[in-house]
């Protein structure tokens, strides 16, 4: 056990200079890798894949040292990578909500790729509560990346993303879905969130994504020809 704890401490900073994701959060232990590689297979979708954990994880991290909250960021890059997978068609589960089955899936598969287990039960945490519609967790990192994937509905990426997942809005979905549902978000996510950090950047984006909608509505008569 020694020799591979030796063995990873060593290759560490080898995985540090050659690999990083997309948006440059690097990969400097295996499960890292091992994680990000699964994720870029498996974690694809417009609104919920990869791009978005990525998201997620770079405004986690800002908002807690916003917060002056020291926190873990092995389990929040962990948890962000994955936290939406639950809920897509290879792993979803009637009757089981997509925070809970991410954390069913991924469990053991971070267990396989040597992620430090003792870190799990933040991991899972983070994974649960992070549901708009449900309560904040009460960890500093659930709280974090909570409002963070709350913010991500928000602006002008909120109605990209929502757009982009119109055909899962219901089947009788139009052009308008996604911009009633962007209106919607803007009255009500505001107040979901709990952190400070948050809270301060929120009106913009809130502003940003009602011009966004009135640009839309304007193009289409004022919305009678969405």
């Amino acid at each position: 056990m020694k020799a591979i704890a030796l063995f990873l401490a060593l290759a560490a900073p080898l995985l540090a200079a050659d690999h990083a994701t997309s948006s440059g959060i690097p990969l400097d232990a295996p499960w890292k890798l091992s994680e990000y590689e699964w994720a870029t297979v498996h974690a694809k979708h417009p609104a919920w894949g990869l791009a978005h954990g990525e998201r997620d994880y770079h405004l986690a991290v800002r908002l807690a040292k916003a917060e002056g909250w020291a926190v873990d960021t092995d389990a929040l890059l962990a948890a962000a990578l994955v936290h939406d997978v639950g809920g897509l068609a290879e792993f979803e589960k009637a009757g089981v909500d997509h925070g809970v089955r991410s954390a069913e899936v991924m469990e053991p598969l971070l267990a396989s790729w040597g992620f430090p287990m003792a870190k799990w039960p933040l991991v899972r945490e983070i994974i649960v509560a992070h549901v708009y519609y449900g309560p904040a967790g009460a960890s500093p990192e659930a709280k974090a990346f909570r409002d963070a994937d709350i913010l991500d509905f928000l602006g002008a990426i909120g109605v990209a993303r929502l757009a982009s997942a119109t055909p899962e809005l219901g089947h009788d979905a139009t052009l308008a879905t996604p911009f009633d549902v962007a209106a919607k978000f803007a009255d009500e996510m505001p107040a979901k969130l709990t952190t400070n950090a948050a809270k301060a950047e929120v009106a913009a984006r809130v502003a940003e994504m009602r011009a966004l909608i009135q640009s839309v509505r304007a193009y289409t008569l004022d919305g009678t020809a969405y």
